[in-house]
């Protein structure tokens, strides 16, 4: 009885042991993958201030022509 117990005690630390593993590598797993998220979502920002920056540039352009019109105009 006291060998049955002491071998059940012996696989259940094994298997403790396997899950704390596999537990680790799927944290590091979803640390990588946050980590490729976070790069992404900078890239998407950085992307959209270049958006924002020809968007800016265009709209000048537009009201510089148009003051040209204006004058010709006149």
């Amino acid at each position: 009885m006291e060998k049955t117990q002491i071998i059940l005690t012996v696989i259940l630390l094994i298997i403790e042991i396997f899950a704390f593993a596999w537990l680790i590598l799927d944290i590091q797993k979803s640390k990588k993958k946050q980590d490729i998220i976070l790069e992404l979502e900078k890239q998407i920002l950085n992307m959209e201030e270049s958006i924002m920056d020809l968007e800016e540039n265009i709209i000048y352009e537009i009201k510089e022509l148009r003051k040209m019109l204006d004058k010709k105009q006149q």
